[in-house]
């Protein structure tokens, strides 16, 4: 399964705000603590901030001979959330507004509750969200002067475009920077860890990792941002494996392999510990866990009760993303168009290619127990899979490269073609997937996949299935 399988909830939410003004029949809103005890709560933390920007600068600094201004990711941590903030954040110089996370709910407290007009003060839990924002130290420091004027009046009037920050402030729960923490939060980074070192020892080396950083809207940001990680990483003994940048869904990331020394260092010592998760740059660091399919008792599909080849003359509609199938196997022979890039079929054994055939004759035979007309057109396949190196009954998905951009560029290799080249199958419109990213979370950010399927899906016409039976975890779906 992919870690999409569950779907992505758009989390609606009502306007906020300290004095928002409501009908009767409108639902509870978020009631803020009011200016003067905002500044009593956050004048410290706006003054940290400002500290951070220098110490920052001072570092680069000692490493550099050039004058550097330092960018810091600030965490703006609301409850609720707003509307077009990014608006407002673009209208400052030097403040990049990079993502909106839904947090879990909260308790009412004193500060922030939830009202209506009519019931007055309700006992629900007050959302909550984080509006990520890159600054410079001079950014920052519009900030602080903002909210200490409208810490001071009220009532003043925000200059044009930049009201929301009005509503930032009134929501405002806290203020910090993007901390090591945040980037491994429920990535399941620390328990693949874990667990790795509980079967194989201290002396398991390397490991792989998925370090997705802030996507800048600017090449030449993301291109800084990307060499000056890529030398934390090489100091720290680590090496980088490939890169992926996909604009159209704002992905910039690299599949790091890091020495097992950096393993332990976390464990031991927390996140903070290893400079790939205290560096600026970083937005998320995952596990890398190349998703495995294991052969069912029955090996290959039964050919008894198909029904018999016949002429397959039609253009490919359907494509399947899998394993290489058993091309001359009776139900499959003279229905595939198999498109082999990477050139996985010179060691894919047939004793090893279970999935692929069991999908392919799927989609084109259906259940072989009950026979019925098959496809009239032929079955385009796309191996993303290999059989696993100590398990001949295991295939597992390429691991050189991150699955997005895997997935990305195989799907492009279809309707738009690549290298030069004309496309592979442009008559298809429809995508099967049976496999994915395991580990990644779906928890408060759509994931980089789930983001992928949705914009090709609308940019290029397509229809994807995706399969949910081969996760091998739990399922743990809220309420």
């Amino acid at each position: 399964m992919t870690g999409e399988a569950r779907p992505f909830l758009a989390l609606g939410s009502p306007q906020v705000g300290a004095r928002f003004k409501q009908s009767p029949t409108m639902p509870p809103s978020v009631q803020g603590p009011g200016a003067g005890r905002q500044g009593e709560r956050l004048a410290r933390k706006f003054r940290e901030l400002v500290d951070a920007f220098d110490a920052r600068r001072a570092q680069l600094s000692a490493e550099s001979v050039d004058e550097i201004d330092p960018e810091l990711v600030l965490v703006f941590d609301l409850a609720g959330t707003i509307t077009d903030f990014r608006n407002a954040v673009s209208k400052i110089a030097g403040l990049e507004f990079l993502a909106e996370l839904l947090d879990e709910d909260t308790d009412p407290d004193d500060n922030f509750h939830m009202a209506s007009k009519v019931a007055g003060r309700t006992d629900d839990k007050v959302g909550r969200s984080l509006q990520l924002v890159m600054s410079n130290a001079k950014a920052a420091g519009q900030l602080v002067t903002l909210f200490n004027d409208w810490v001071t009046n009220p009532k003043m009037a925000f200059q044009h475009g930049l009201t929301k920050f009005r509503t930032a402030f009134e929501q405002l729960r806290a203020i910090r920077r993007w901390g090591p923490a945040d980037r491994i939060r429920e990535t399941g980074l620390i328990e693949t860890w874990k667990e790795r070192i509980e079967v194989a020892g201290p002396y398991y080396s390397p490991v792989r990792v998925e370090v997705e950083l802030w996507y800048r809207r600017e090449a030449r940001d993301r291109q800084r941002a990307e060499t000056h990680l890529t030398s934390l990483i090489t100091q720290s003994g680590g090496s980088v494996k490939s890169r992926s940048v996909i604009a159209g869904i704002s992905y910039h990331a690299l599949l790091v392999e890091l020495p097992v020394t950096q393993v332990s260092a976390v464990l031991e010592k927390g996140a903070g510990s290893i400079s790939i998760l205290t560096a600026d740059e970083v937005m998320f660091v995952g596990p890398i866990n190349p998703m495995s399919v294991t052969a069912t008792a029955e090996d290959l599909p039964s050919s008894k009760n198909a029904l018999p080849v016949g002429q397959t003359l039609g253009l490919p509609r359907i494509a399947l993303l899998d394993g290489l199938p058993f091309v001359n196997h009776n139900v499959l022979q003279g229905r595939l168009v198999v498109d082999d890039p990477e050139g996985l079929g010179s060691d894919y054994a047939v004793s090893s290619r279970h999935h692929g055939t069991a999908m392919a004759s799927l989609i084109i035979h259906g259940d072989l127990s009950s026979p019925a007309q098959p496809l009239n057109r032929r079955l385009y396949v796309r191996p993303i899979l290999r059989p696993h190196p100590f398990n001949p009954h295991s295939e597992h998905v390429l691991d050189e490269t991150l699955f997005p951009d895997l997935l990305h560029r195989a799907i492009l290799r279809i309707v738009e073609g690549e290298h030069g080249q004309p496309p592979a199958a442009p008559s298809v419109r429809i995508i099967k997937l049976s496999i994915g990213a395991e580990s990644r979370a779906l928890v408060r950010k759509m994931s980089p996949l789930g983001r992928l399927l949705d914009w090709l899906a609308l940019t290029k016409n397509l229809l994807f299935i995706v399969s949910a039976g081969n996760h091998s975890s739990p399922l743990l779906i809220p309420a």
